[in-house]
Parts: C-alpha cells; sequence; structure tokens
C-alpha cells in the first residue's frame, strides 16, 4: 500500500478530530512494518460492558468506506446463544459480512451512500448508537432494526 502525503494527514487529522470530540477511547493507528492504517479503541456502553471495535483502513480512504467490526468479545453473541457472525449479512441485526476470525461487522454506512467528507468520529458514533442497540437486544430480544432506523429511513 502507498499512502499519499494527503491520506496520511487526513488521518493524522481523523485522530485529532476523535480526540477534540471527546472519542478518546478510539485512535487512528499506524503500523509501520506493513505501512498500514487502523482505527479503534474500547467502547464502554450505558450498562458498563466493554467492546472492542475494530477499524480497518483501506488504501483508496476516505473515499472506500472502512470496515467496521467488534473484535472483542468473540463470538459476539445474540439474545438466544447464537454468535451473530454466524447471520451473515442481516438487516434485523446491522450486519455486513463477518471476516473470517468471526469478527462481526457493523453495517455503519451504505457503500453507495460513503463520501470522503464523512469523518472517523462519525464511524465510531455509529458504532456507539449500535452497542446500545445491541444492549438493547440483549434485554429485550428484539431485533437492532427496532432501535436503530437506516439511513433511509432517517432520510
Amino acid at each position: 500500500v502507498t499512502w499519499t502525503m494527503a491520506q496520511r494527514q487526513r488521518l493524522a487529522l481523523e485522530n485529532q478530530i476523535l480526540q477534540n470530540e471527546g472519542f478518546t477511547q478510539f485512535g487512528v493507528f499506524h503500523h509501520p512494518a506493513d505501512d498500514t492504517y487502523s482505527a479503534g479503541g474500547t467502547a464502554t456502553t450505558s450498562v458498563g460492558r466493554n467492546y472492542y471495535v475494530f477499524c480497518m483502513i483501506p488504501p483508496s480512504y476516505p473515499t472506500q468506506r472502512p470496515s467496521l467490526y467488534i473484535t472483542d468479545p468473540n463470538p459476539l453473541l445474540n439474545f438466544n446463544g447464537v454468535a451473530i457472525s454466524r447471520l451473515g449479512v442481516s438487516h434485523a441485526m446491522h450486519t455486513l459480512e463477518p471476516n473470517t476470525l468471526g469478527w462481526v461487522q457493523i453495517c455503519h454506512w451504505r457503500a453507495d451512500r460513503w463520501h470522503a467528507g464523512i469523518v472517523l468520529q462519525k464511524v465510531f458514533l455509529k458504532a456507539m448508537l449500535w452497542l446500545e442497540a445491541y444492549e438493547q437486544h440483549l434485554a429485550t430480544g428484539r431485533d437492532l432494526a427496532d432501535f436503530v432506523r437506516t439511513m433511509q429511513e432517517a432520510a
């Protein structure tokens, strides 16, 4: 991967935005060994549970939507004790294809609605909303879709 200076500056700015907007539990990380970038951190929900949220920064960021995963706990279980990753793409749970390690991929933005003006802080905000909806799912057994609206419904 060859990152342009503009991409590197953007990712540095993304980290600054996270810190300035009070999302200090998240950060943008450069991995010099293979010159890749990721973002992530531990999110704590209102019921006090911790989840590790991991964002893989794609080579064509910011024009390409990054993937967003819950990596810990793994497996992430639904109300019935079934691994959410086994559901694959699920509107009811607002998930996309899981990765090969079984990490649940959160649907945070539709690929066709993603644009370079969206900052990672908004992605992590959606992760926090997803996690709060997940906590409600665990408490009630209702689908995440009952607690979060899709962008089309919100438009």
